[in-house]
């Protein structure tokens, strides 16, 4: 049965991620993007695409203990994507976003929810170190530093502006380091930085030790 429910739940995955991607790409323009390849420069579609590719293959090479510790790294950073935009991007966002919306629901929270169920449902045993903790950080900080690069070349991120989040808006009236109390730009991007590497690698650390936790009881009950 719990095979059933987790290969239910990388189904789930596969649909959530890639169709909401689909059809964000497919509104694009209904939610003020010049063109629709614009949302793929955003890390929710990215992370979407991540942990929707590894599930499909996980799917066909359930045994395979590479795809495991991908899927690992790749549940942190859907886990990222949902907790930004529930608590910070979605409530605040502008109304043309239509931050509610069926891809976004799709995309944000739907696959977010069934990664994390199916990472801890999934009874395939491995052992997560801290190197493999660690290596949860790589997809945000890669992504971080080609957005950066891409915010100083002036690329349009598809409404106008050259960054995707205004965290990243380097120029923005805090800058790196400062602060204010204009609504959004609190704290600088240097600040925002910090705690997303700080929040990803504590939810790192947990699962590897839920996970850890979890291989512990079900190697007692054997």
């Amino acid at each position: 049965m719990r095979k059933i429910v987790s290969r239910s739940l990388k189904i789930l995955i596969v649909l959530s991620s890639f169709g909401g991607v689909l059809l964000s790409l497919v509104f694009a323009r209904y939610d003020g993007y010049s063109h629709w390849s614009r949302r793929l420069l955003y890390f929710t579609a990215q992370s979407n695409l991540w942990i929707g590719f590894n599930s499909l293959a996980l799917l066909f090479r359930p045994q395979n203990l590479r795809l495991y510790r991908q899927k690992f790294v790749f549940t942190v950073a859907i886990t990222i994507t949902g907790i930004v935009y529930c608590a910070l991007l979605g409530p605040f966002s502008d109304k043309s976003f239509h931050p509610w919306s069926f891809p976004n629901l799709l995309t944000h929270i739907a696959a977010p929810l069934f990664s994390i169920l199916d990472f801890f449902l999934d009874d395939r045993p491995f052992t997560i170190d801290r190197k493999g903790v660690l290596s949860a950080a790589l997809p945000p900080l890669v992504y971080f530093s080609i957005a950066s690069v891409l915010y100083f070349l002036s690329v349009d991120f598809g409404r106008g502006v050259p960054y995707p989040y205004f965290f990243m808006h380097y120029r923005s009236p805090v800058g790196l380091f400062g602060f204010s109390r204009e609504f959004p730009f609190f704290i600088g991007s240097f600040y925002w930085f910090a705690l997303f590497t700080f929040i990803t690698l504590a939810l790192a650390a947990l699962y590897a030790r839920l996970k850890e936790k979890r291989r512990e009881a079900g190697t007692r009950r054997k």
